[in-house]
């Protein structure tokens, strides 16, 4: 059985005349971190949307586990896929509680109760993202960032085959950025578990990711694992910018330096 589990196989999306994607070609598999690197208005978050089904293609098809997306139910892709959107907006006063449970919502059977389970998986998630002190607040009453571990911990609730992330941590302190993705790391390596995230960080993507996907203007410029990729050339070219690529021992991986043109 074949190890890639999304696909996407020459996908072109356009708002009515502007084209956001052009002929992506993409294969990404199980046990691996991706992320998705690229500047402003590359198309990163159109194409989560894209590989997600949210948007359909012009042109071209996106494979789950070798299967057309567009012939999944939504139940059945919740099951498989779990997706933390870069914005997102809660007007009704849940309790954070009823907001991490909802990720056990593919699993809870019509007319049903959460089970035990399902109430010890989102006590620990909560413990992980350091959210079970306020567990029982609204969600309308905490912060960006508090707002933010929430929805994390209930993809992680989810306990996705996949999950798709844009910007998880962008409201977040340094702390609970890297709390965050080692969790979903761990996951990786241990779980057998595939994440695919958009980074605006470009070394937190260097020290998490096995492979990136550098995109400019809607194309594909470069993918593979990070010391291939991760060069000099590439950074330049995509963003633009004077970079500086080193190994960093005690990391052990590449970190850049930046310098404006």
């Amino acid at each position: 059985m074949s190890d890639v589990i999304l696909q996407a196989k020459d996908v072109s999306f356009s708002y009515k005349d502007r084209f956001v994607l052009k002929n992506i070609e993409l294969s990404f598999t199980k046990n691996k971190f991706y992320g998705i690197l690229g500047p402003n208005g590359s198309g990163k978050s159109t194409l989560l949307d894209v590989l997600l089904g949210f948007s359909l293609p012009d042109k071209g098809e996106v494979f789950l586990r070798g299967i057309d997306i567009r012939r999944y139910k939504k139940t059945d892709i919740a099951k498989l896929v779990a997706y933390i959107p870069q914005s997102y907006e809660i007007n009704f006063p849940f309790t954070v509680d009823e907001i991490v449970l909802m990720g056990r919502y593919p699993y809870i059977r019509r007319f049903s109760f959460p089970s035990e389970t399902d109430f010890k998986i989102v006590e620990k998630v909560e413990r992980e993202i350091d959210i079970y002190n306020f567990r029982h607040r609204l969600i309308t009453e905490l912060s960006g960032g508090e707002t933010q571990r929430v929805m994390v911990a209930r993809v992680l609730a989810q306990d996705a085959l996949l999950t798709l992330l844009d910007e998880p941590t962008s409201n977040l302190d340094i702390k609970h950025s890297l709390r965050i993705l080692e969790l979903f790391k761990k996951k990786v390596i241990q779980e057998d578990k595939t994440v695919i995230c958009v980074f605006h960080n470009i070394n937190e993507a260097a020290y998490f990711c096995d492979e990136v996907v550098f995109l400019k203007q809607g194309k594909v410029i470069d993918f593979g694992p990070v010391g291939e990729v991760l060069t000099k050339k590439n950074l330049e070219m995509v963003f633009e910018i004077k970079a500086k690529v080193y190994f960093e021992e005690e990391l052990g991986c590449p970190q850049v330096i930046f310098k404006s043109v």
